[in-house]
């Protein structure tokens, strides 16, 4: 299995691994098929050249028991049967890498349970940009960092935070806050000693699931950009 140390990191943030989520594994033809909770992950780091494609499903909710779908259970991405994989962290889970090459559009996880029951759930993959960075900022002044992408809706966040600071934070743009800018306030460019910021951007989506059991699922995008670099002026 191709793991690179981007697509783990991504992997292991969004879905929330912690001491309280079981990484055991059962069947899912020794569970009741309502009970089986959906989790998705889309994950993507500019300048790779493939999309992390990642799958859990899970007993009683987000932290129960890791499932290997039993046949003929199934889980299909684009008309492409992904594989069960495990970990010790992890527990069983399902991933697929497809090239980012032409991957912008719209794609869908089909899976199928014991009964030949179908939960089909698609979602888009939407180019994200910053555009117009500047070269140089007066520490005076707020940032503001523009960007492209196709409209956050509630529950999408863009977080923007240093790396490598003297002085570290973490700036959170959500759907509500209006206008195609995250705001990085003078505050904070003025606790930098140095006389360069380096920052790093990721755009997090949530999508609703269109078909859910009744134990109900989860969706999530992740699109990182490469570290920008802002020289700073008093």
């Amino acid at each position: 299995m191709f793991l690179n140390k981007t697509s783990t990191a991504l992997v292991f943030a969004l879905i929330g691994i912690s001491a309280c989520t079981s990484n055991e594994i059962g069947q899912s033809k020794d569970v009741a098929q309502d009970k089986i909770y959906q989790q998705y992950q889309a994950s993507y780091a500019e300048g790779n050249e493939k999309v992390s494609l990642y799958a859990q499903f899970r007993f009683a909710g987000s932290n129960g028991t890791t499932l290997v779908l039993t046949k003929p259970s199934q889980l299909i991405f684009d008309d492409v049967a992904i594989k069960v994989d495990s970990s010790s962290v992890a527990g069983a889970y399902y991933q697929l890498y497809k090239p980012v090459s032409g991957f912008y559009g719209r794609h869908h996880f089909v899976f199928t349970d014991i009964n030949n029951k179908k939960f089909d759930n698609d979602f888009s993959f939407d180019e994200f940009k910053l555009v117009n960075i500047p070269s140089a900022v007066s520490k005076k002044q707020a940032l503001n960092l523009s960007f492209e992408t196709t409209a956050l809706q509630p529950g999408d966040r863009i977080e923007v935070s240093t790396t490598g600071s003297d002085s570290s934070f973490s700036v959170t743009h959500a759907a509500g806050d209006g206008g195609n800018f995250i705001s990085i306030p003078s505050k904070e460019l003025l606790r930098q000693k140095n006389n360069e910021l380096k920052l790093e951007t990721t755009l997090y989506r949530k999508v609703a699931l269109q078909q859910n059991t009744a134990e109900g699922g989860e969706m999530e995008i992740s699109y990182a950009l490469k570290p920008v670099t802002i020289r700073l002026t008093e």
